[in-house]
């Protein structure tokens, strides 16, 4: 709220009010708006009907509540602000009226004969002796309700909209009432006042998009064509008229400079005060953001330390994330089961409200947005959207460089995410391949020690002493068989030389009891495998029909030596999966970050060489204004081996200003990034582009593109604008060159 003494500023007083209407007290605080106020009291102290109308946010009601009113006072005119309201249960539009006509008089304690009652408003302030003395102004503040909030409301039928504009049209004209026309006219009764002279005046404020509203009903009001006055925006020099008159001695020229300087954007930086448009709503919460940290910080004064701790773009940022923040909170509140990390009306600003250069853009609301409405209410409440009845849009192109960088950041994050999922998607389908081949062993593993085991179990039995007298002749086979074990790389192609492996070289020592332990371990482990997936159980079937050959191979001498061998294959196998997975993870990670590293040094590049051309301009600039001994002027310097492009469009459409345009040598290690950037996109590939050898980015100046130093050559040319053209060029000498462009094509 604002210092309670206008007159006298505390350091713990906010001065600035935010977002709220200024009030009648707060007069003695409200600047800016001094010869708006000036007209707009003269044109409704001369007629009888005056309409206001402005763009939301411009400061229609605080200009009428601390601009006009106490003006009208001062001139014994009692204005009366109604705002209508149009629930279910309120009066009816006239009683409505005529409450607040009473509510009023008794506020400001004048002595009436009688209140409005029974009888019409054009009887009454035709007959009530008060208005003699004093000019009465009945002021409809938002009146574009009625168009809006009436027609919606089952409350509020054609009726009594109907009777409504009869009575204001009988005050308006000054036309008698049709009850009292037979009465007056025939003389039946005596009529103790002037019913010919007329007092009242009535004025209407509302959002000039419901203008012609107004015109349809010119047939009943004729007047409503004539007293008009349309509110702007502010201009540069009223913005810095309310900061420095509102903070005072708490700031100087510089620092308000400044600030007002916030609502400029970079291609217009250099507009007068007078031609800029400063929406007074977005200058009330920038000051009003300023005021709070200063008040935070116990400063007394705005200095330029301080704008530098606190520049156009925090402020900027702070206020609008906080008016997004309770943005997308209205739309989840509205949306039970929508996700809270989608920001949906971030997403809807970035891709709907601002074109791909990063202007501002209408936008038609469609069925697919009724979700957002809560959210765009919300913005349009606090000034950042406007709504002319068919479309919305942003108030104030200061706004669109943050949303654009926003747009960029979340665009980029989508790649990555979607580079890393495909990545994923890569090594799972690895991952599922090698559990596959585990659960195809798995089954080896189940059909040799159980179907097959049970079979073989005499055998076994019998060969059992055998193979004892056997184990010290095979040991050194099989510490042999170990080490050629260890040392095998496992995967599919190696399963081969395990089965040879174990044809040829391996009997083990075995007892039932061994056999049956491991039986049973193993039976467990299938049980776990076969409910993995359906996969592993069809390649399963396909195992066992290849095992069913094997089945009768006499060169196998022991099923405990198959199983025992099988056993430590898989324990090999699994331990290199579990690497090769681990592996994969780093190369990936090393991946995403090397190509996050390359966009982050191709950035890098790109403005490194923007700031020496910049510096050396800037060089040049100071050389040239150095005056020499023999004063004479120094001689300008020339890019003598220059490359300029100038952009045209032969259907005569506008064309964007400060595009990106890329020159890149036609030689053989860029064929492949110029057949890339041929054909047109909707975005270009700049971090690709800028890989390519010797390429160059064009500088803007002046609404003509120039690439320094371009050696004569074979070149190829890429604008990146929507749906950018491209074009190969030659250039056969040294000097300037100038070649046209027609991006015709790429504005469609």
């Amino acid at each position: 709220m604002p210092a309670t003494n206008p007159e006298s500023q505390n350091s713990s007083d906010t001065l600035f009010i935010g977002l709220q209407s200024y009030t009648e007290a707060q007069s003695g605080i409200f600047y800016g708006r001094g010869e708006e106020t000036d007209r707009l009291t003269n044109l409704v102290k001369g007629n009888t009907l005056t309409i206001v109308f402005g763009k939301s946010g411009t400061g229609k009601t605080s200009l009428l509540n601390a601009g006009v009113f106490p003006r009208l006072r001062a001139s014994y005119c009692l204005p009366f602000r109604i705002r209508l309201e149009f629930a279910d249960d309120s009066p009816d539009l006239i009683t409505q009226i005529k409450n607040i006509l009473k509510s009023e008089i008794d506020k400001y304690g004048f002595k009436v004969e009688s209140y409005p009652g029974t009888e019409t408003l054009w009887e009454y302030f035709h007959r009530e002796q008060l208005w003699k003395s004093v000019t009465p102004i009945l002021i409809f503040d938002q009146f574009e309700e009625i168009f809006t909030l009436a027609k919606k409301s089952n409350r509020f039928g054609n009726k009594e909209l109907t009777d409504f504009w009869e009575v204001l049209a009988d005050l308006i004209e000054n036309s008698i009432p049709g009850n009292l026309k037979e009465k007056f006219l025939n003389e039946k009764e005596n009529v103790e006042y002037n019913y010919k002279s007329q007092k009242i005046k009535i004025l209407f404020s509302f959002r000039e998009e419901y203008l012609p509203e107004f015109e349809n009903i010119t047939s009943k009001i004729p007047s409503i064509k004539y007293s008009r006055f349309r509110l702007m925006p502010m201009n540069g020099n009223q913005a810095y008229e309310v900061i420095t008159k509102t903070w005072k001695n708490n700031i100087d020229e510089v620092q308000a400079d400044k600030i007002v300087g916030f609502f400029s954007n970079e291609a217009d930086k250099n507009k007068s005060f007078d031609v800029m448009e400063i929406e007074p709503s977005l200058l009330s919460q920038v000051c009003s953001h300023i005021d709070k940290e200063r008040i935070a910080q116990g400063r007394d004064k705005i200095s330029a330390e301080f704008l530098d701790k606190y520049p156009k773009e925090t402020i900027l940022r702070s206020i609008y994330d906080e008016a997004l923040a309770e943005s997308n909170s209205a739309v989840y509140a509205a949306n039970a089961g929508l996700q809270k990390e989608t920001n949906p009306v971030n997403e809807f600003l970035e891709d709907r409200l601002i074109t791909d250069e990063g202007y501002r853009n209408k936008y038609a609301l469609t069925e697919r947005e009724e979700k957002l409405k809560p959210g765009i209410e919300v913005l349009k409440r606090k000034y950042f959207l406007r709504d002319d009845g068919k479309s919305v849009e942003l108030t104030h192109d200061v706004l669109t460089p943050i949303i654009k960088n926003d747009r960029e950041k979340r665009r980029k994050e989508i790649a990555v995410s979607a580079a890393r999922k495909k990545a994923r998607k890569r090594a799972t389908r690895i991952i599922t391949g090698a559990l596959v081949f585990s659960a195809l062993v798995a089954g080896i593993i189940w059909y040799f020690t159980t179907k097959k085991a049970r079979q073989d179990k005499a055998i076994a039995e019998k060969q059992t002493v055998i193979i004892k007298q056997n184990i010290v002749k095979d040991s050194i086979k099989l510490d042999s068989v170990k080490t050629r074990i260890n040392d095998l790389t496992v995967n599919k192609n190696d399963s081969g030389k395990i089965f040879s492996l174990l044809k040829q070289n391996i009997q083990f020592d075995s007892t039932i009891k061994t056999l049956n332990q491991e039986v049973r371990e193993l039976n467990g482990e299938l049980a776990k495998a076969k409910n993995s997936s359906d996969s592993i159980k069809n390649g399963f079937v396909k195992t066992m029909e290849t095992l069913s050959k094997l089945k009768y191979d006499d060169s196998i001498t022991s099923v405990n030596d198959m199983a025992q061998l099988n056993n430590k294959y898989t324990l090999l196998y699994t331990g290199n999966a579990t690497l090769t997975n681990a592996y994969n993870n780093l190369k990936n990670d090393l991946a995403t970050s090397k190509n996050a590293n390359t966009v982050l040094q191709n950035n890098y590049d790109n403005l490194k060489r923007d700031y020496d051309l910049l510096n050396r301009n800037f060089n040049n600039y100071k050389e040239s204004q150095a005056a020499p001994a023999n004063n004479t002027p120094p001689p300008t310097p020339v890019d003598n081996n220059s490359l300029q492009v100038n952009l045209y469009s032969s259907k005569n459409e506008k064309i964007p200003d400060n595009v990106t345009i890329f020159l890149i040598p036609d030689v053989s290690a860029n064929k492949k990034i110029i057949k890339d950037s041929k054909g047109y996109e909707k975005h270009c590939d700049d971090a690709a582009i800028q890989k390519a050898e010797g390429v160059k980015t064009a500088v803007f100046n002046n609404n003509e593109y120039s690439f320094p130093d371009v050696a004569p050559g074979d070149y190829f040319i890429k604008v990146c604008s929507y749906y950018g053209p491209s074009k190969f060029f030659t250039k056969k000498t040294v000097g300037i060159v100038s070649i046209r462009m027609d991006i015709s094509e790429a504005l469609k």
